[in-house]
């Protein structure tokens, strides 16, 4: 390797002299690893909060303990926030109520975060602190939880939680800039080399995101970034944000939300739901999410989207089409996220206008229960993934961590077996094969970031970013839930390495 980029590829006899050689005793070498859609922010700011996971806390007895020890320890109106509660991981299966966190922590804001991001549990504290009185309405693109008496219930959705999360005080941001750098190392000590933040905004409001990224700016250290903003166009334009690409820190995109998710019932669907009355809804405008994302695209952003149902994806397909036909450009490689329930045709009107699916294969794990209750014997035709490529689309694999598994070897797993671990695979034909897998988060990565030219790949001139793995990942016996990253280098620098080789000042050769 010279200067960051991989200088040769070949058999050792033939190899330049070079000043440094690591032993790799036998290790596998591929491209490092992109996690394209991310939220680094928030996992870093839930490693400063209460862990309520189902690893965590077993029961929803346990959950309340943990809140009420939390609010011991704490003074009367200090915030108490819980992050990570999965409701299908618990026994009980439902959501703590409004007033058994009451009874935990009846002085202090209790404020739950359900691992989604786009659902959250308050209790009466809290609801005072935000000004949320009994008898308010549901706001648009959102909704309050209320009892059989009307009584709000402390479970607030979409648009509704988005609210509190930006009303309640923030971490200090000092705090945050070091949990995200650890963040950033233990991702990379799994193997990825670079991530795409998924919505710098989505936690704690946009400016208070950014001025704490920004304070990581001129970090060496770290992977290669790049950042969706939750911005609409003309918010961009009054912060003075342009479009940049960048090997290292990459500003190119804009993130709308269309609809909500499966696990709440507010993705937006054709059909009702087999387990509940309702089709979902749009968190915004329909006609206002299309010229938001038409503006963009004139403005030279690449747009990503998060459109889990039929109708929303469908709708986002529409604008991308209108873009289009308004301003041709056959580079935008627009996104959109998930695309769990996927329109008839949908796929075909993806290829027209060159857009990407960006997909999570863990959440065939995660999501496997609350799936199959949404949709019945629907379900095995949702997250999509060879019938895409087969469709000549694009498709890039990611986690969307906290909501799904931080491990890209996990996801893969998922790819290969469509959840299989947890019962009944969800369309067993839509699996991946290896090398499809592998390639998602390798070149696909690469790929939705403009980046395929220059790394993505192992060969002469491309990026020296690699990973030294202990198992062959292309191996058929190979469970890739139990590959582990022995080293991982960025730019030609050692980030990650349990060889031993961290002694040498840098990687030249490696044999």
């Amino acid at each position: 390797m010279q200067n960051g980029a991989i200088h040769f590829v070949g058999a050792q006899d033939e190899a330049p002299c070079a000043d440094v050689t690591v032993e790799l005793r036998g290790a596998t070498v591929i491209p490092g690893l992109t996690d394209a859609h991310i939220h680094l922010f928030g996992i870093a700011a839930e490693r400063l909060q209460i862990a309520l996971d189902p690893a965590s806390v077993k029961s929803h007895a346990k959950l309340l303990e943990s809140v009420s020890s939390a609010a011991r320890r704490g003074s009367n109106g200090q915030w108490i926030r819980g992050v990570g509660f999965d409701e299908n991981g618990l026994p009980e299966h439902r959501y703590p109520t409004r007033d058994e966190l009451d009874v935990a922590a009846p002085e202090n804001p209790v404020v739950i975060r359900r691992f989604c991001g786009h659902t959250a549990i308050i209790n009466s504290a809290a609801m005072r602190a935000l000004d949320i009185e009994e008898g308010a309405p549901d706001p648009i693109g959102g909704s309050f939880g209320r009892d059989a008496k009307g009584r709000l219930d402390g479970v607030v959705k979409e648009s509704a939680a988005d609210a509190v999360f930006r009303r309640m005080p923030n971490v200090e941001r000092a705090l945050v800039a070091n949990s995200l750098r650890t963040t950033i190392a233990d991702a990379m000590k799994l193997g990825l080399t670079a991530a795409v933040e998924a919505a710098v905004g989505f936690t704690s409001g946009f400016d208070e995101e950014h001025a704490t990224w920004e304070l990581l700016r001129s970090d060496k250290t770290l992977m290669r970034l790049g950042f969706m903003y939750r911005l609409d166009p003309k918010e961009a334009m009054a912060r003075k944000l342009v479009p940049h690409r960048s090997p290292d820190w990459q500003t190119s995109t804009l993130k709308f939300f269309a609809d909500g998710i499966v696990g709440a019932r507010t993705a937006a669907v054709s059909v009702p739901y087999h387990d509940a009355a309702g089709t979902g809804f749009f968190v915004r405008d329909e006609d206002d999410l299309e010229q938001v994302i038409v503006e963009a695209h004139l403005d030279g952003w690449q747009v990503a989207v998060h459109a889990v149902g039929d109708r929303a994806i469908s709708r986002v397909i529409g604008a991308y089409e209108r873009a289009q036909r308004v301003k041709p450009w056959p580079e935008a490689r627009h996104r959109i996220e998930h695309y769990t329930c996927p329109p008839e045709g949908g796929l075909a009107r993806m290829k027209n206008v060159g857009a990407i699916v960006v997909s999570q294969p863990s959440f065939l794990s995660v999501m496997h229960r609350s799936t199959f209750q949404a949709f019945g014997p629907w379900a095995v035709t949702r997250y999509p993934a060879r019938s895409v490529l087969e469709a000549g689309v694009p498709y890039v694999s990611s986690s969307d961590c906290p909501t799904g598994d931080f491990s890209p070897w996990v996801g893969m797993a998922n790819a290969l077996d469509r959840g299989a671990a947890m019962g009944k695979p969800m369309g067993a034909d839509e699996a991946l094969s290896r090398s499809q897998t592998i390639a998602s988060y390798t070149q696909g990565g690469a790929y939705v970031m403009r980046q395929e030219s220059w790394r993505g790949t192992l060969r002469a001139g491309c990026a020296a970013d690699l990973i030294a793995l202990d198992q062959d990942p292309f191996d058929s016996s190979v469970d890739l839930r139990s590959v582990k990253t022995l080293m991982t280098v960025v730019r030609g620098t050692i980030q990650h390495d349990v060889l031993g080789s961290q002694h040498f000042k840098a990687a030249e050769v490696f044999n």
